[in-house]
């Protein structure tokens, strides 16, 4: 019987962070794990640490070698072959030159009025409902969809099967192996006719870019094509309507702030970067290899060995964070890590950055009054997924 914890280990109060996270900042910072597939890895725990793991290029994030370790024992997109979270530079590096460009904070800032306009119609979409309202359904998720369509150039995504697809690939015990194969190859096939419409057809937006980058550049190959679009437009919803649904409920909950940015509409954004310190929807991360010796300031990691280095728990080390399992507006410190560090940063952090800012000043802005239609305890919770948001979030939408 293997001597290590099983890992993920299970959530925390009100689906936090692990309990887990606090005993190992303390005793073990540095400590074996066994994941799901049965493989070992190291779970580094503490913020200086996760941020070398994340940063340091002796992390590798290129696991299709024979014998390499896996987080799951059967399909995983954050390992996938192919994959740009999946690449090293400097493959890695020709593929993200190609993306950053519309992701740069003066391009994003030029998104600020459209996020603003979709916030605003879905709020009247809340209004004009009799009752208790979905935020999941009504505002957390249609709010990034529509962005990322409009960043992509898409006007007619096929968005319930999008979301489908999205939950298949995030899923960690929901479906089998086959079934998540299955669904990926169908997100896959469909993704391959909306270029082929855009090819015929070709608007504004990054999909057309990305098709001309491949069709006159000869930059991309065709698969690169479709899994950068495919990413594009997984990662480019899910996080951000997580890290909404999961913030909403905060501050709407016990001892929330909302009546406070009501009040205080310049703490929004101060009050964002606190929420995607604590609200982080997965509390994983993603799976590297030491390709040489590595001294961490807990202990060394051997070459071959496997890290895990989960933003979560760095962004509740309470040596960075004094209290970190308290909420506070414009805390002292480092600045948190949920959107990762290094080569890998998050794309899309800008972006994601905006989209909450703007729907919490709309929010707070329109609905003053918006409480929760039960308690807090009572909303259910996504399982057997990489993230974990609330399945829905039940508000009465009063002005």
């Amino acid at each position: 019987m293997s001597d290590a914890a099983q890992f993920p280990f299970a959530p925390g109060p009100h689906q936090g962070p692990p309990t887990e996270y606090g005993r190992r900042h303390r005793e073990e910072p540095l400590g074996p794990v066994e994941m799901p597939s049965g493989d070992r890895a190291l779970l580094a725990v503490r913020y200086d640490d996760v941020a070398t793991v994340l940063s340091d290029p002796r992390f590798s994030r290129e696991l299709d070698y024979p014998g390499a370790p896996r987080f799951l024992p059967g399909f995983d997109i954050a390992d996938a072959p192919g994959s740009i979270i999946s690449m090293d530079p400097p493959r890695h590096t020709r593929l993200r030159r190609l993306l950053s460009g519309t992701f740069t904070p003066r391009q994003i800032a030029a998104w600020r009025p459209r996020v603003r306009t979709v916030a605003h119609r879905l709020v009247d979409g809340m209004l004009e409902q009799d009752g208790p309202v979905d935020f999941v359904s009504g505002f957390a998720f249609p709010l990034p969809v529509q962005v990322i369509c409009d960043v992509m150039g898409v006007e007619d995504l096929d968005v319930e099967r999008v979301r489908e697809w999205s939950d298949a690939a995030l899923s960690t015990s929901a479906l089998t192996p086959d079934e998540q194969i299955a669904a990926m190859i169908e997100f896959g096939a469909y993704i391959s006719e909306l270029i082929a419409a855009h090819r015929l057809a070709p608007g504004e937006g990054l999909l057309t870019a990305l098709i001309e980058a491949h069709d006159e550049g000869d930059k991309l190959n065709e698969e690169e094509l479709i899994r950068i679009t495919l990413g594009l437009f997984l990662a480019g919803h899910e996080t951000t309507a997580s890290v909404l649904s999961r913030a909403l409920l905060r501050l709407l909950g016990p001892d929330g702030e909302y009546a406070r940015l009501v009040d205080s509409p310049e703490l929004v954004a101060p009050a964002v970067e606190e929420l995607l310190r604590m609200e982080e929807p997965g509390d994983v991360g993603l799976l590297r290899v030491a390709t040489e010796d590595v001294e961490l300031s807990c202990g060394r990691v051997r070459r071959g060995e496997a890290v895990m280095a989960p933003p979560c728990a760095a962004n509740h080390d309470p040596a960075a964070f004094p209290e970190p399992d308290r909420f506070v507006i414009g805390r002292d410190g480092p600045g948190h890590l949920a959107f990762g560090r290094g080569a890998h940063y998050c794309l899309g952090a800008n972006l994601a950055r905006l989209e909450l800012v703007e729907a919490l000043a709309v929010l707070t802005e329109r609905l003053p009054g918006l409480a929760l239609a039960e308690p807090a305890d009572a909303v259910p919770w996504t399982t057997g997924h990489i993230v974990r948001r609330p399945e829905r979030l039940p508000v009465i939408p009063k002005r």
